[in-house]
């Protein structure tokens, strides 16, 4: 496992960024930066390199603003070419600094591919859509600025930049030190400005040399741009570096080899960028000189001054764009060079939270409750008063679900509110409660006996793969009259499941999730089409019959929302309960005395799961979007706005629960029923109007599960030297449980 980045607070509480003032001119300005813009973001969407939500977003703010400006004056043809590639480095730069995709190989697997498309007579077959618009559109057109030796350069920049890229993965994952000297070295190639150069002087029809003067001034002026703009992205990266554990900062190497203070390292670092610029202008001069002609000079001159303009148009942009000023109270910051690190809240996209979410969630409720997460654009709320508001109050509605969920399953019960969404749920209300659960609940027996007896003989297990996975999904294919007996069946439900959950709660907006999301999808669909066509024809006793009888306002369910309905209880209603009953195995099995009480008294289970429920829920959190300003206990949130309701946080509140982190059976005694119903005091089945509508089967199939479990294996323990570590955030519990029967 990588190593866990460091939580802690701010070595830095507040400082002054430097400006950055570059003796230089500005880009000038495009009349058609507008449909320039418009069009790269049309293009990223068409191949999936962005959902709804990323479109939004890359219209509302200035991030293309950079890519306009190095598009400069050049011809909307090569313009169109630079502006989709710096989109589609915008989408890869999000994807590595996101831990789940960015590590564990990911990255250099890519990379493979990558080489694989710009080499000549190579391809590739890959379903990442970063890599099909690669292959199928941008890198033709990218061939097209250029003869062969430029795009062979432009094929090695691309490579070193990616290879760079992999070496700053794999030393954040082995925690490696760096010098300055060495870091300097990587970052250039890493920030990839070297790639952008080539860009720009084919989009601009005017590919030098790779010498013109022989002497080697072209390399260095290039070099020298180069460190100047990623100099200055560090600069404004700092912040945002310091609170998420980042080690690989120039300002966080040379303070360290040098021990100054941080508000003089920055200085030292402003200096540093100032002096690049210095010396590419004296630079400039001695390779103009070397020049045997006028014409040659004042052609060179103008190549140079594109250099001079992205160093400019880097400067500008970096000390305006919200992208680096990650501020808690997400007001404007342009133009405002002081930075408090106090305020810079943990982001949903540092690998922090996947490996350990709880220091960051203390941090949060302790020092800003109500926290704006720039990278995600969401709203985080950590406490518990206010996380109840959240799912409580009607002004919070789930038109987040318009983005997260609709491009895959339409407009479905999950993106419904007030009456619509209450007619809607009431057919599977009656589904989930009194007699029908009664019936549910035999299948239940029979599903759990069945697995707990495949055990039988076997010493040593994994009863993630043999028990708490197949146990659920095996249950809601039952209830919704699908076959789910054989391994197989039960393998490739999961690995719908799976995918299905993930784009659900793709709120980082992964392209692989998006796209691979609605290709599990058609296929899961073609799967269910017969099995809705029969029922159609001959009703039975199954949750697919109840949809395709019931009716709202006299009407039946559209075909499209019955099918929708089907993937939203095959999914959620599986994955969320194997990691609920995965984490509740955890805590019977690490909390001392905790297998004997349920062993005397199997009763107990109920207290465990509702303990477990609130302390490590599956579902760390559930997004909502405000309808207008609102006031909560802890402050304000905007109008209009996403908000991550951090149930994972809110469950160990301590302004709510006494010892949050200490796992108390009994804190629940008195109230148990309560803790499975609306007015729980957690929320691992929500809250409010849109309250879990399978609560009440999940609670049967994980207690019942875990009391067939110990009653025919009453010894279970772990497997020797295994000890199980929770992973993951949208459902967080351990990959493996090791046991010996």
């Amino acid at each position: 496992m990588p190593p866990v980045p460091p939580v802690h607070e701010p070595v830095a509480p507040a400082f002054v960024v430097p400006s950055v003032a570059l003796p230089f001119e500005p880009p000038p300005t495009r009349p058609d930066a507008g449909a320039l813009r418009d069009d790269a973001i049309a293009w990223a969407e068409r191949h999936g390199l962005i959902g709804p939500r990323g479109r939004a977003r890359l219209q509302q703010s200035a991030l293309l603003g950079l890519a306009v400006a190095l598009a400069g004056p050049a011809p909307l043809p090569g313009a169109a070419v630079l502006m989709d590639w710096f989109l589609w480095a915008l989408v890869l730069d999000d994807r590595v600094d996101d831990g789940p995709w960015g590590e564990g190989g990911a990255l250099r697997r890519f990379s493979a591919e990558v080489e694989s498309i710009v080499e000549p007579g190579c391809g590739t077959d890959s379903r990442d859509p970063m890599l099909h618009a690669l292959a199928t559109d941008l890198w033709p057109r990218t061939q097209a600025l250029g003869d062969t030796a430029w795009q062979a350069r432009l094929r090695r920049d691309l490579l070193h930049h990616l290879r760079a890229q992999q070496t700053v993965v794999q030393m954040r994952e082995s925690g490696a030190a760096c010098t300055v000297a060495e870091y300097t070295e990587l970052r250039r190639e890493a920030f990839g400005a070297l790639l952008f150069f080539d860009l720009i002087e084919a989009a601009d029809g005017a590919v030098p040399a790779t010498d013109p003067c022989g002497e080697g001034c072209w390399r260095d002026l290039r070099a020298l741009a180069a460190d100047v703009i990623a100099w200055t992205n560090d600069i404004h990266s700092v912040a945002k570096d310091l609170v998420h554990g980042e080690p690989y900062n120039l300002v966080t190497l040379l303070a360290g080899e040098h021990r100054t203070p941080w508000q003089e390292t920055l200085d030292t670092t402003r200096d540093m960028i100032v002096a690049a610029a210095d010396d590419f202008t004296a630079r400039k001069l001695r390779h103009l000189a070397h020049l045997p002609s006028v014409s040659r000079t004042a052609d060179q001159a103008a190549r140079i001054g594109r250099l001079e303009q992205a160093m400019r148009a880097s400067a500008d942009w970096h000390a305006g764009v919200s992208r680096y000023h990650l501020q808690a109270d997400g007001g404007p910051h342009r133009g405002v060079s002081v930075m408090d690190t106090s305020l810079t809240p943990p982001t949903l996209k540092s690998r922090a939270f996947e490996i350990d979410p709880y220091p960051l969630y203390r941090r949060l409720r302790d020092t800003m409750p109500i926290a704006y997460d720039e990278p995600t654009d969401t709203w985080l709320l950590s406490r518990h008063a206010d996380v109840r508001a959240a799912l409580t109050d009607p002004r919070f509605s789930n038109e987040n679900y318009t983005w997260q969920i609709a491009p895959l399953l339409g407009h479905s019960i999950v993106s419904m509110d007030g009456q619509e969404h209450a007619a809607h749920r009431a057919p599977l209300t009656r589904a989930f409660r009194s007699q029908a659960l009664t019936i549910l609940q035999d299948s239940i027996d029979d599903v759990a006996s069945g697995l707990v007896a495949r055990l039988r003989g076997r010493g040593q297990v994994d009863l993630v793969a043999e028990f708490t996975a197949p146990l659920p999904i095996q249950v809601m294919a039952r209830a919704l009259g699908l076959p789910a007996d054989t391994p197989e069946q039960v393998a490739r439900l999961k690995r719908w499941c799976t995918v299905g959950f993930s784009y659900m709660g793709n709120y980082r907006q992964d392209p692989g999730l998006l796209t691979h999301g609605l290709t599990n999808r058609d296929d899961f669909y073609d799967y269910l089409q017969p099995h809705l066509d029969a029922r159609r024809a001959r009703p039975g006793n199954d949750l697919i019959s109840a949809l395709l009888t019931a009716t709202v306002d006299g009407r039946p369910l559209s075909e499209q929302y019955v099918r929708g309905c089907c993937a939203i209880l095959m999914t959620a209603g599986s994955e969320t309960s194997h990691g609920t009953l995965a984490n509740l195995i955890t805590n019977v099995l690490e909390t001392p005395g905790l297998l004997n009480a349920i062993r005397t008294d199997p009763a107990a289970i109920d207290l465990a799961l509702a303990e477990t429920m609130r302390r490590d829920p599956a579902l760390q959190l559930v997004l909502r979007q405000t309808r207008e300003d609102v006031d909560l206990p802890s402050g304000r949130v905007p109008a209009g706005v996403t908000v991550a309701c951090l149930i994972g946080s809110a469950n160990r509140d301590p302004r709510r629960f006494p010892d949050p982190d200490s796992f108390a059976l009994h804190r629940a005694d008195g109230r148990l029923d309560r803790e499975y119903g609306g007015a729980a005091t957690h929320f691992a089945f929500g809250a409010g109007r849109h309250f879990c509508l399978g609560s009440h089967l999940a609670r049967a199939e994980i207690t019942t599960g875990l009391r067939l479990l110990i009653a025919q294996y009453p010894r279970v323990r772990w497997a020797h030297g295994f000890r199980p570590e929770p992973t993951g955030f949208l459902n967080r519990c351990p990959s493996r449980l090791e046991v010996t029967l």
